[in-house]
């Protein structure tokens, strides 16, 4: 090779090591940070109409106001909920206990989504209730009561015998229980499968 030729590959090789070196200082990085925030977790309570007097040496028959509604107390996390009611039961024959001692009807906008039957251990049957219809869940906004009670009233067995209550369980109580999760991100849709979820 020739003096020429070497001096000219020599200097192609000089601006090659000059041009690759200044690219480096055109190169650039990125970072995309996406932040999240936890929602508020879901706070409810139970608010009911209920004068602990009107319950007391009341007969057969006998309908007393007893009118649960849901408080969702979350600041920003709408909600689905549930009532759960538990009745004391009684024995109409023999001693095994098969009836509830107490009735009561629900009242618009809340459902029955399950079947029951009496647990004879605990002497109770319980009920529970969406806050919706059979196939949809009724969202309850932050800071909002449900919209009616799960009822208004309940009513003491008409045709009771003092042998069917010494049937019952000692504690004659009507108890209700509230449920509530999340309206998003939820795996299942049915008002029985989310309450499965608890």
């Amino acid at each position: 090779m020739n003096r020429k030729k070497a001096i000219a590959v020599a200097i192609v090789l000089v601006l090659i090591l000059i041009i690759g070196g200044l690219l480096a200082y055109f190169t650039d990085t990125d970072t995309a940070q996406n932040v999240f925030t936890i929602g508020d977790e879901i706070e409810i309570s139970l608010s009911e109409n209920w004068t602990p007097a009107d319950g007391e040496g009341i007969h057969p028959g006998a309908t007393v106001t007893k009118a649960p509604s849901i408080v969702n107390d979350s600041t920003t996390t709408p909600a689905y909920v549930f009532a759960e009611v538990v009745v004391p039961c009684y024995a109409t024959t023999g001693t095994t206990v098969n009836a509830p001692m107490f009735t009561f009807t629900p009242n618009a906008g809340w459902t029955r989504i399950d079947t029951n039957t009496v647990d004879t251990t605990t002497k109770t049957i319980t009920y529970v209730y969406a806050y919706g219809t059979d196939s949809a869940m009724t969202s309850l906004a932050a800071n909002t009561t449900t919209s009616t009670a799960v009822f208004s009233s309940v009513t003491l067995e008409p045709t009771l015998t003092p042998e069917q209550i010494a049937t019952a369980n000692s504690s004659l109580s009507v108890d209700v229980n509230a449920y509530g999760i999340q309206t998003d991100a939820l795996s299942v849709s049915a008002p029985a499968d989310i309450f499965d979820l608890f």
